[in-house]
């Protein structure tokens, strides 16, 4: 095309005219100017399509991400419930004037007291996408927000849970074995269905739950954890429910 134009317009440069030669010479610097703008233009359009491309990407990985947040977090409040049908079986218990339970049985309810649930925030393609800056790239503003919420609810929950860790730990555990053997009680644990200790061998020492089931502090010890994972559930349900709004909004973007 380009020498067609060539042969025009030296055929008009030496026959004098100017103007038609003028127009044709415009003509051609015109063309050559679309030409480049529609070789730019396409050049965008694949680099969106790139970034698209790895956007796309991106979310299904972010997504996946959730999905096992959503199992986790799921799993954690299987242990919670447990552990506040455990704490009420305790305070019938207490109310009743005579044990008519067995050591064993006793052991097994408060070894249900000793599971510990915490969210890991194993969402190692969030982690990746803050880090690189490759939030970016995310062009829906809902999903972009959400993702960007999510840890500052994450870090509340965590919180909670390490306040409930600590009360554990220094006010729970301490005051317990004051009354029975922790030994027993580790033999009834059992942590997804792995027994954790042999329980061959019993504790020599007696465990003195009458006393224990009588004693006002250990209802205060048992309302506190009772309070921290009634908390610790109901949040833990909502960051699921939004887990789940972003899963949705990632797939109606992904579809």
């Amino acid at each position: 095309m380009i020498p067609f134009f060539r042969k025009i317009r030296y055929r008009l440069a030496n026959n004098n005219q100017f103007l038609t030669y003028s127009r044709y010479a415009i003509g051609e610097i015109l063309l050559v100017v679309v030409g480049i703008l529609i070789a730019l233009q396409i050049n965008n359009w694949n680099e969106e399509r790139k970034l698209s491309l790895e956007e796309t990407g991106i979310l299904k990985s972010v997504k996946l991400d959730f999905v096992n947040a959503i199992k986790e977090c799921e799993e954690n409040n299987e242990f919670r419930t447990r552990i506040l049908e455990a704490t009420r079986e305790l305070y019938s218990i207490m109310r009743s004037k005579d044990l008519n339970y067995s050591k064993n049985q006793l052991d097994s309810i408060i070894a249900v007291l000793f599971i510990n649930p915490t969210y890991n925030n194993q969402t190692g393609s969030l982690e990746v996408l803050f880090n690189s800056g490759k939030i970016n790239l995310i062009k829906d503003l809902e999903i972009k927000e959400a993702l960007m919420l999510w840890p500052q609810i994450i870090e509340d929950i965590k919180e909670d849970e390490i306040y409930s860790s600590e009360q554990l730990r220094y006010e729970f555990y301490p005051f317990i074995r004051k009354y029975i053997s922790i030994k027993d009680v580790n033999t009834q644990i059992n942590y997804k269905n792995l027994k954790m200790f042999e329980d061959s061998i019993s504790s020599p020492f007696t465990s003195d739950y009458e006393s224990l089931m009588r004693n006002m502090e250990f209802e205060g010890i048992l309302a506190t954890r009772e309070l921290n994972l009634s908390v610790s559930l109901i949040q833990t349900n909502e960051l699921i429910d939004f887990a789940k709004e972003i899963i949705v909004l990632i797939e109606d973007k992904t579809k």
